[in-house]
């Protein structure tokens, strides 16, 4: 059962990506952010991109970012009030499933105001409220200070 919703979610993920938008066009391609409180569970996969190098989705297929403005040691988000209408702290429920990534790197901690949120190498979680679908990866880049998560942590980057 696990490698059939495995298969299922990698299938999707590879239809999403094949139509994934050009990032001369102005939106860079991933998958799409946004984790929702109405996810299945909390999950982080692996995927590669086509124009982005390896990033980090949720259980939906969403993008995950992260900000600079954010610390890992000790995790600690900068992102509070007016913010979280556009970035969204990717929520910590449950046991955290992860595929491809080291679970050793994976951890959730306490917000601000009391909820909990998901780390990736101590760098919160977020997702993007302009990604609309998986496919979206329009938070790669805002501001110059947000960008899609790779599965070690560091910043994603374009693929030439």
């Amino acid at each position: 059962m696990r490698r059939l919703v495995l298969s299922a979610v990698l299938t999707l993920t590879g239809l999403v990506l094949a139509g994934c938008s050009d990032p001369g066009a102005g939106t860079p391609a991933g998958v799409s952010a946004a984790p929702s409180s109405t996810a299945t569970g909390t999950a982080l996969y692996a995927v590669d991109s086509r124009t982005l190098d390896e990033i980090v989705i949720d259980a939906q297929g969403f993008v995950l970012y992260r900000s600079d403005r954010d610390t890992a040691a000790p995790t600690w988000s900068a992102c509070e009030g007016q913010c979280r209408q556009s970035w969204l702290p990717a929520p910590c429920e449950g046991e955290v499933r992860v595929e491809g990534i080291d679970r050793q790197l994976v951890g959730c901690f306490d917000r601000s105001d009391g909820s909990r949120q998901l780390s990736l190498a101590g760098w919160p979680l977020y997702g993007y409220a302009g990604d609309r679908m998986p496919g979206d990866a329009n938070g790669h880049g805002q501001s110059g200070i947000w960008f899609a998560i790779r599965p070690d942590g560091d910043n994603a980057v374009y693929v030439p």
